[in-house]
This record gives structure tokens, C-alpha cells and sequence, in this order.
């Protein structure tokens, strides 16, 4: 397992007074579980985080232990990795996701923008770029800029953090089945399909098209586990 480089600049403190160091590594950290950047075979290491944002170890310490009580980690002797769901751990997550975001999304649609709707367009045109040249990462940072669009429509915030959270815990899901061209292809079909009922404000169509995507998600992802433990027995 290999400590995960940092592919992103890091802030500079005196661009953002109102943040801390530690808020700064956090949000770092958090954009990069958001876009794939760190994978379930990267390891986290304070020190070693430090050294290459070149601040002091503390901070990189409590933005790794704040992910780590948020559930984003998992801590270990020799640093922190993605944590490591079972089964029914990732079957529970999709039901409550079930339960919540096709109804965000149609209310998101209700309160649906210009600006809105141009994000997730251009998220969608990116996605596509993406997936032509097999960049995985690019088509899960697009994938994660559609989401972000329309859950900023979302007025209920509560509500937003709460699927915020629960899409963050499954990052796992996506690393495992958004390297696969056919599934990934189908993604990016299933968010269009989400995109033409947002611009034709079918709020009806939107819950029943992300209800969908999220089962094509659960189901891909245990047809992918399925397969690696067949060829592990193999």
C-alpha cells in the first residue's frame, strides 16, 4: 500500500484568512475522496503529509482524525486508508440513499436555476470528455461536479449534509466500478437521462431517474465484488 502523493496545490494561508491550517488540509483532503484522487490502496501518513504541504505535522494530524471520527478514514498503526465497508455496511447506505436523494433531486428540480442547469450541462459535456479517454478520475471529478450542481438547489441544507455525507462514505462504490468502461458508459447515460428530465422540469422523472442510477450503482457494484471473489477462488 502506497502513501498517496498530493496531485493538488495546496492553499496558501494567506489566500483564506478566515481558515485555519487544519481547515485547509481538511478541505484539501475532502476534495480529493470527492474526485478519486486517493484510492483504497493509498496510505495517509501525517508526517509525510506535512512535508509535502510544508506546514507542520499537528494541523495534518487533526484533519486526519477529523475525517477519521466523520467516517471518511480509517485509522491504522502506519497511517489512514479509505475505510474498509462490508457488505451490509454498503447495502445499508444504498437504502438510506434510496430513501433520500431521489426525493432531494425532485425538489432540486422544483427549485431549479439557470446557473444550475448550465453546471450540470457543462459537468455532463466534461463527464463525456472524460470517459472518451478512459480518465477515469476526470469522469468521477465531472460525476461528482453534476451532483454537487443540483444538491446546491437542494434548499433544505440539513438534508443536503446528511446525503452528503452518506455519498462521501460511498466512495468506495465508485473506485470499484467506475474503472469498468461498460459501467462507466452507463453512468454517464444515466446522469444525461437525469439531465433532460431537470431541464424539462419533470420533477417525477428526476426522482424516478435517480432512484435508478442509484440501483444500477448497488447492482454494478455487487456484480463487481462477485467477480473478484469468483476469480479469487478461481
Amino acid at each position: 500500500m502506497s502513501t498517496a502523493p498530493l496531485k493538488t496545490p495546496f492553499l496558501i494561508a494567506g489566500e483564506l484568512p478566515k481558515q485555519s491550517i487544519r481547515d485547509q488540509v481538511y478541505a484539501l483532503l475532502r476534495d480529493r475522496l470527492h474526485k478519486g484522487d486517493i484510492s483504497t490502496q493509498d496510505r495517509l501518513v501525517d508526517h509525510e503529509l506535512a512535508a509535502q504541504l510544508n506546514v507542520s505535522r499537528m494541523p495534518v494530524r487533526e484533519a486526519l482524525l477529523q475525517l477519521k471520527n466523520e467516517g471518511y478514514l480509517e485509522g491504522t498503526s502506519r497511517g489512514f486508508i479509505l475505510p474498509q465497508f462490508t457488505p451490509e455496511d454498503i447495502a445499508d447506505m444504498f437504502e438510506v440513499r434510496l430513501l433520500l436523494e431521489p426525493a432531494a433531486a425532485a425538489i432540486a428540480c422544483q427549485n431549479s436555476k439557470v446557473d444550475g442547469l448550465g453546471k450540470m450541462t457543462v459537468a455532463v459535456e466534461n463527464a463525456e470528455k472524460a470517459h472518451l479517454k478512459a480518465d477515469v478520475l476526470g469522469y468521477m471529478s465531472a460525476n461528482w461536479a453534476f451532483w454537487v450542481a443540483w444538491m446546491d438547489m437542494v434548499p433544505n441544507r440539513r438534508l443536503a449534509q446528511v446525503i452528503y455525507r452518506l455519498r462521501d462514505h460511498a466512495q468506495v462504490v465508485r473506485l470499484a466500478t467506475l474503472q469498468d468502461t461498460e459501467f462507466r458508459e452507463l453512468s454517464l447515460h444515466h446522469t444525461k437521462e437525469i439531465l433532460a428530465a431537470f431541464v424539462k422540469r419533470d420533477t417525477e422523472a428526476v426522482k424516478d431517474r435517480v432512484a435508478h442510477n442509484l440501483r444500477m450503482s448497488a447492482a454494478s457494484y455487487y456484480a463487481k465484488q462477485e467477480a473478484l471473489m469468483g476469480a479469487e477462488a478461481a
